[in-house]
């Protein structure tokens, strides 16, 4: 009886079905802090990156420009970039239900309403900090908030998708320089090693979620290359853009300056292979990025 009792025993022992029958338990993803996913909305590296290098770029172009132009356009820069960060994580709210969900939008941290007014805010305060350039430089500002805002809500599902990236980044320093009247013949040049560097980042900061994309319908450039092709694609664009810049400034007399565009390009494409170990899932896009921007800082401090 006292074995009939045991077996009893364990027969009744309570249990749940997590899942149904044949399928592997649903696994919940570990989710970040709250305030770490609301940060994450503002894309922080790139957003902060960029207005770095605008910053850095101000005296390149101008020694003695005063000390407003600094908070002014790198403010700037850093609250348009903030508004193409909150429109991206709004446009791609569905998609981030599904591959994202520590997102602050799809977990329910911040309502879709909220988000296209802080969207917006920081469209309207971009526009109104840098009201006061002359109207060429604020033109040109506002047309790379309206490169950002148009990948977001109209070009990124489409073919057309890496165009917003390759206008958008030889703006600034067309930016900066206008802002402060300058201009020399070798700065033309920024307009393809520009083109060519926004479309190395596009394909490298697109690769990872490219088949996950392209499996939900999305039909931009990365997603039809597949990430293979768009991690390597942007690789080479990206080692375009140095050799280029190398022999321009080899040709303008720079010598010492094109070597240190070369060092950079060697040693971050010795660390390609070992960027998303290094630096994580999106590290091949950071290292192109950051890589990209020193580049463009030496290339400038030749003009």
């Amino acid at each position: 009886m006292s074995g009939i009792r045991g077996r009893r025993r364990r027969r009744s022992r309570p249990f749940t079905v997590s899942a149904a029958a044949g399928q592997a338990p649903a696994v919940r993803p570990v989710l970040p802090p709250a305030w770490i996913s609301l940060l994450r909305l503002l894309h922080p590296f790139p957003s902060l990156l960029v207005a770095a290098v605008t910053a850095a770029i101000i005296p390149l172009a101008d020694r003695d420009t005063g000390p407003r132009l600094y908070p002014q356009l790198a403010g700037g820069m850093l609250l348009f970039q903030f508004a193409i960060g909150v429109t991206n994580d709004i446009a791609d709210t569905d998609l981030d239900r599904v591959g994202k969900p520590w997102k602050p939008l799809p977990r329910g941290l911040l309502s879709r309403r909220a988000a296209v007014l802080l969207a917006a805010a920081f469209s309207g305060a971009g526009l109104a900090v840098t009201s006061t350039l002359d109207i060429v430089p604020w033109l040109i500002g506002g047309a790379g908030l309206f490169c950002g805002l148009s990948y977001d809500l109209w070009l990124k599902r489409t073919i057309l998708s890496w165009l917003p990236w390759s206008v958008a980044f030889p703006l600034i320093p067309a930016w900066v320089y206008s802002a402060t009247g300058e201009w020399t013949p070798l700065l033309w040049w920024v307009f393809p090693l520009g083109l060519l560097l926004g479309l190395a980042l596009y394909l490298a900061n697109q690769a990872p979620d490219a088949a996950a994309d392209s499996g939900a319908g999305v039909g931009g450039l990365a997603q039809r290359l597949g990430p293979r092709r768009s991690l390597r694609l942007g690789v080479a664009f990206f080692g375009a853009v140095a050799s280029v810049a190398a022999v321009v400034l080899v040709a303008a007399g720079e010598s010492g300056r094109a070597a240190l565009v070369a060092l950079t390009a060697a040693l971050a494409l010795l660390l390609v292979p070992r960027a998303a170990r290094y630096f994580g899932r999106d590290g091949l896009f950071g290292l192109i990025a950051a890589s990209g921007a020193t580049i463009a800082l030496v290339f400038l401090s030749a003009a």
